[in-house]
């Protein structure tokens, strides 16, 4: 098997992030923006912004944006994407190292981020940061059965031949099956009136692009650059070679809104 995932190393690929990382679904966006209230002057805290997929949105929304992220490479991406935006700013920092502002938030939002921080950190930190009556906001991205017939099947001999994998058999989960991310907020201490909703998206792709996300993917980074080239040629073979060069997969979209 592959080291261990870490979250410093998208920092290494924030150009294929930047290119590759497609912006979240229009319906993830229209919710986020709706369950965290946010409007014209809205004080948001996002915490990881990657190259800013989530951060553009919440700034042509209106929001006073501070956006943390561990990465500089990344930062920068994201401080070009919000230039046009004046009430935005990006931070390089680990946001469990961040010293928090003396003005409370109203809203703190991570999106496919929130996974990486600190379990002893991330929810008391993101209550001191809101206001009373404010909203916590967390999106993640489930991996779902779907998308091309036999595509993710036929990928599963890559994954075992580069050591990205061990199990023959591994199957996603059906989207129905999908885990409640976060049981545990449900009586985090701080936060109360916790909603879910969820999104079933297929993302189509074509061979560059799905070879593009793939190597913004943590296990993917994780492999040396000769284990990573071999994973991601074959691939790129397959989906070239039986796919005619356009694959689809599936995703489940988690929104998830707590209160203060």
């Amino acid at each position: 098997m592959t080291g261990e995932r870490r979250r410093e190393s998208f920092d290494g690929a924030a150009a294929d992030y930047g290119r590759y990382r497609a912006p979240y679904p229009d319906e993830v966006v229209a919710d986020v923006l709706h369950g965290s209230r946010i409007r014209a002057g809205t004080r948001v805290l996002e915490i990881g912004s990657g190259t800013g997929q989530l951060s553009v949105p919440l700034a042509r929304a209106g929001a006073e944006l501070v956006a943390v992220e561990l990465g500089a490479s990344l930062a920068r991406i994201a401080r070009a994407s919000l230039s046009p935006y004046q009430s935005a700013r990006v931070e390089v920092s680990a946001f469990e190292d961040w010293p928090l502002p003396d003005m409370p938030f109203d809203a703190v939002v991570s999106a496919s981020a929130f996974h990486w921080l600190d379990p002893h950190v991330r929810f008391a930190k993101s209550a001191r940061a809101l206001r009373p009556g404010g909203l916590l906001t967390i999106v993640h991205a489930h991996h779902v059965r779907g998308g091309t017939p036999g595509f993710f099947e036929d990928t599963q001999p890559y994954y075992l031949k580069w050591g990205l994998s061990d199990d023959p058999f591994f199957q996603p989960p059906a989207p129905a099956e999908a885990p409640v991310m976060y049981p545990e907020l449900d009586a985090q201490p701080g936060f109360r009136s916790v909603r879910r909703r969820r999104f079933e998206i297929p993302r189509q792709h074509t061979t560059e692009s799905y070879v593009g996300w793939l190597r913004t993917d943590s296990l993917v980074l994780s492999l040396n650059d000769q284990a990573r080239a071999g994973f991601l040629n074959d691939l790129a073979a397959l989906i070239d070679g039986k796919y005619d060069g356009s694959v689809a997969r599936n995703f489940v979209y988690e929104v998830i809104t707590a209160r203060t």
